[in-house]
Order: structure tokens, then sequence, then C-alpha cells
């Protein structure tokens, strides 16, 4: 998340990998084959997205992407550095390491609420700016409506590999126990074939599902395609009797049987995210075999989010903190389109959501498809910024507008916030302790997936910046499995320098 070095400017400017402006740079793909780690989990499949540029801002002042509130890549690097390896670059995604920590904004009044503050950018070359834009959602609730839950989970013989299917099994109890009056559930399975393991059981009964579960066992190949199908055909029969149906897809995403890429599996789950049905995708396993690659795009396309679990202290966060966005959806297509002044502003990259990038002609198009932000998770978006030495304080830096569609009534909402130059912090100890704390996981991020910005730099300047928030922020739980994680990341990490 550094301001670039001086190595990295000089190759901008001599037009060497990374542009001064336009897309991100997409490097080749990986797919397990070249793995950095000495081939820890040979079998691994990860996509590169690229590094998204500094853009002058009097070129283009515009910056749009959808929302993210997946989890998975965060929690994927705590399963590396328990195994003793350093994570694959390609497997860091910056904006859901942000995602995976609080970020202290107060609770929206409505659906969702707006929030920007910057300060310093503590890392790198002095003189540049962090803006953060923020997207909090209103306060918990135990009040919504009954759902219809449909539960697709591999039981192919790669889920008896690392206690996959016991995870998923274990996912399912939670999960359960969590119905309300008025839901229902069933369990659809797949391997060499697919069937429901559970036809529809109502809340009442819902621990003939967890029962259901603990019979499921492990054993030959992979049908995905056809264990989606049977489950989106569950989930049609309910949404013509007007509920709302969610889909909870248990795997490690290899798929052998059928069609197995995503582009095939995609048509089925883009003609049922039309009709409003939400794939919530549920990673397990890594060593072996493991699809991170088809499992995110599953739920980025799904209208639903991707999560990982390693082992069952995963899963009873994930259950205590995550869940309540299966059953509950905040917005739907949620984006954000932030405008600079270029007047203001030199120059601009935005940090992560390489893979979420929409057209800025497309952000009122409400006809397309953007981001579901699930429910009691915030979000945030950094950016780095270069302003002019002698911008006004009193003039505005940058404008962010937020758009999403009400799940409830379809009704399409716009909220909008203005920060100037002068509001932004002088000094880093001015900024919101959970600012610093993003500031930081955003930089650890940067370093582990090799990030051109953050090149010839080290972990130390990221433990220093955690250091110095310990007292505000010691007491979280999240903190301090962050200070670890750099720790533990520490004893593999070498700086790099790519030029």
């Amino acid at each position: 998340m550094s301001a670039p070095t001086p190595a990295a400017r000089q190759a901008q400017a001599q037009g060497q990998s990374v542009p001064a402006s336009g897309g991100p740079v997409i490097l080749p793909e990986s797919g397990g084959t070249d793995n950095p780690n000495d081939g820890a989990y040979p079998l691994t499949y990860y996509e590169h997205y690229g590094v998204n540029p500094f853009i002058d801002a009097d070129e283009d002042a515009l910056s749009t992407f959808a929302l993210d509130g997946d989890t998975a890549s965060y929690e994927i690097l705590k399963q590396y550095l328990r195994d003793g390896y350093l994570v694959e670059p390609d497997a860091v995604r910056v904006e859901e390491y942000v995602n995976s920590l609080p970020q202290g904004y107060a609770p929206a009044d409505t659906a969702l609420g707006l929030h920007l503050d910057a300060g310093p950018a503590p890392f790198g070359d002095e003189g540049y700016k962090l803006l953060r834009v923020g997207v909090s959602n209103p306060a918990p609730t135990d009040e919504r409506d009954p759902v219809s839950l449909i539960f697709v989970v591999d039981v192919s013989g790669s889920m008896e590999a690392d206690n996959r299917l016991g995870l998923a099994k274990e996912v399912i109890y939670g999960i359960s126990e969590q119905m309300i009056p008025g839901d229902r559930a069933a369990i659809v399975t797949y391997a060499n074939d697919v069937r429901v393991a559970r036809d529809w059981t109502d809340s009442d009964e819902a621990r003939e599902i967890s029962t259901a579960a603990k019979r499921l066992r492990a054993g030959g190949s992979t049908y995905a395609e056809a264990g989606l199908t049977l489950g989106y055909n569950l989930a049609s029969d309910e949404m013509e009797r007007g509920r709302k149906a969610r889909l909870v897809l248990l795997s490690d995403g290899v798929a052998n049987v059928g069609a197995t890429g995503p582009d095939s599996i995609l048509k089925i789950v883009d003609e049922y995210a039309q009709r409003n049905a939400t794939l919530t995708t549920i990673g397990v396993g890594i060593s072996g075999n493991y699809n991170d690659v088809l499992l995110e795009v599953l739920a980025n396309r799904g209208n639903g989010t991707y999560h990982y679990l390693a082992n069952r202290d995963a899963t009873e966060r994930f259950l205590a903190e995550s869940v309540a966005g299966i059953f509950t959806e905040t917005a739907r297509d949620a984006r954000i389109q932030v405008e600079f002044n270029p007047e203001v502003v030199r120059k601009y990259r935005l940090i992560g959501y390489e893979n979420r990038a929409v057209a800025d002609e497309d952000f009122r198009d409400d006809s397309l498809d953007f981001g579901e932000v699930g429910f009691a998770r915030d979000v945030s978006a950094l950016y780095e910024l270069r302003l002019f030495d002698d911008a006004a304080v009193d003039a505005t830096m940058a404008t962010a507008r937020l758009r999403w569609r009400d799940p409830q009534n379809r009704q399409v909402i716009e909220l909008s916030q203005e920060i100037t130059a002068g509001e932004a912090a002088d000094e880093l100890s001015e900024t919101d302790a959970y600012f610093r704390q993003t500031a930081a996981v955003a930089e650890f991020a940067e370093l582990l997936r090799e990030s051109f910005w953050a090149q010839c730099s080290d972990l130390d300047a990221v433990l220093e910046l955690l250091d110095g928030v310990e007292g505000e922020l010691g007491e979280n739980r999240s903190y301090g499995e962050l200070r670890e994680l750099v720790i533990s990341a520490g004893r593999h990490f070498e700086p790099y320098c790519k030029n």
C-alpha cells in the first residue's frame, strides 16, 4: 500500500510494468503450477488480477467499483502460516484483508451508510494521503423474513482430506441452529451423482437437518454442475411460492465431472441470480486440491459472499460474525464511484478491488449486476492520493457516491458525501485507530502479493504502525490476531525488488 518507491516511479516513467494511467496491470495466470512456496500446495488454483496503477486525475477523475464482502483470502493466509508457509501472492486480495477487520463505523440509519476520512499515507514517500471510503450496515436485528435454505454439499472423495466434510457439517449444524419460525431447509449432495439428502424441513425440526448432515460420507468424483443445478431447481420451486431462496455451497471447489470450469457453471448461476436467489460459497481444505477461483466467481455472480474455513475456530467465528448475511440481505448491486477534484488531486490509486472494476458510465445503469455486501459486515476501500502542494484546504478533494438497490422493494438508493483537503488529518496520530489498523493490514497484503508499489519494503513498518494503535485496539481480538499473523509471516518473508 506504499506510495511509489523511487524504483517504482522510475519504472512508471519509463513505461515498465505499471502504466501511468489506465486499467490494472494483468500478469499471467497461475494455476498452482508455478508455486513460489516450493510447492506447498501444488494443486491450489488462484487468479492474479493485476495491481491498480496511479491515475492522473485530470485524465480520469472517476473511479468506480462494486463492493465486496468476501473474507476468504484473509482466512487462506492463516491456513498457509499455520502450515509453515508464506501464502502465494496470487491468493492475496487486499480488499478481503481490509474487510475482515472491524472498521469502527457507527451503524447506518438506513440500509447502508457512507463514511470518508483521510490522513497521511503511513508507508513510502512523504507527501501522499490515504483516503478511506467506508460503507456501514445497520445495527443487527432479530427481525427478518423467513427464508428457504438449500445446503449444496460436495461429498466427493477429495472432501475426505483435512476434515473438509467434517467442517462442512459443522457449518450446517451452526446455520440450522439460527433458523427462525417460518424458515425451511434442505440438503443436496453431489459426487458421482446428485441427490436430495434431506428434503424440505421446517425450523421446528431443525435437528433433523443436523442428523441428516451427520450421515453424509465422502467418496467418488465431483459433479459440481449437477449439484448446483439440483439446488437451484429446489430454489426455483420455493421462489414460485413467493419465498426467498438462499443457497450455501460447501466445497473445496474441485469439479472433475460435467462442466468443470466457471464459464459453464456460471450460466446456471446467472439465471437464478436474476431471480433473486443468493449463493454463498464456503471453501474448506487447502492441501491436496483447492480451487479458489471457482468458489470466488460463483459467489460474485451468485449475489452472495465467499468465505473460507480452515478449522473449528474459523467456523465458530464465521457462525458468530458472518452467518447473518446468509439469512438477510442489506443491499443488492452495491457500488461506489469516487470523483476526484483534478484541481486538488494530482493522481490517485485504488488499493485492491482489481476484479471488481466497473466502467464509469455504468455506475447508474441499474440493469447491471454489481456487488452484494451481506449483513452486519462493514466494508471499506482505500485510495492513495498525491495532492497539489498549493491545494486550497477548503476545496473538495473527493466526492464519493454509493448506489444500491433495496432487496425488499427494489427501489434504487444513492448517497453521496464530500471530503475537503483540509479535512484530511495532518498527522497520522490524529486519525482514527481503525483507520491506522486498516492502513497496516492493507500494506501487509500489498507486501504479501508482491505489489509493484510496495517493493523493497518489509514488514517491520507494518508492526511499528500496529504497535502504535495497541493501546486503543489492544483488547480487539482482530488486532491481536493481525499482529501475530504479521510476525508469523515475517519468519518467511523476504523483501523483493522488481527493478
